[in-house]
């Protein structure tokens, strides 16, 4: 590993979660399809928010581009880095846990790495639906899923993603955590 910022990565991540050679890399810089494809100094891979936080703290410091990937099932290349090299892809994969599931509130906390199909499961589990059926749900993310507002077949019915969300809690782009979850739809601002 020549490139030292990359390295500094790897001590915050472990050797593991960060690709750097163009084998491991391969299928992380093309789309589903194969018409997109680009470059990348490294494949990142953090495994909790606060590692997703300092990650993205120490690539905005350093002026380094960054490409967040979920299950990379997208049709238009809007998860694949530009073809010059100086990006960084980071793959959201393993931030993949259901924090909570609560049925008396009809919610369920999930992290942007879970597939839809285990966000449809934790559901279940606590006898609920969670509308939002595409045909990439076994390898899709929730987290490119709501990035794009994906509809789904039940779209009519139950409405696009963002329709489905009460919060979200996001790194902001200079590595700061914001908290913005909320478990009640009903607000009185202003009443």
């Amino acid at each position: 590993m020549a490139d030292a910022f990359v390295e500094g990565l790897a001590e915050l991540l472990g050797r593991a979660n960060v690709l750097d050679d163009a084998v491991d890399m391969a299928p992380y810089l093309t789309d589903w399809r194969g018409r997109f494809t680009g470059r990348a100094r490294a494949v990142l891979r953090p495994g909790s928010a606060p590692e997703l936080s300092e990650l993205v703290a120490r690539c905005h410091a350093a002026g380094v581009p960054m490409v967040p990937q979920g299950g990379n099932t997208g049709l238009c290349g809007g998860a694949t880095p530009r073809a010059g090299g100086d990006e960084v892809v980071i793959s959201l994969g393993r931030l993949n846990r259901i924090r909570e599931s609560d049925a008396a509130n009809n919610t369920l906390v999930v992290e942007a790495g879970c597939t839809l199909a285990a966000v449809q499961e934790a559901a279940a589990n606590i006898d609920r639906l969670f509308p939002l059926s595409l045909a990439s749900e076994g390898s899709c993310q929730i987290g490119g899923n709501l990035s794009t507002n994906a509809g789904g077949v039940h779209v009519l019915r139950y409405g696009n993603t963002r329709d489905l969300v009460l919060g979200i809690e996001a790194v902001l782009p200079d590595g700061r955590l914001w908290n913005g979850l909320r478990g009640l739809r009903k607000d009185n601002t202003g009443y």
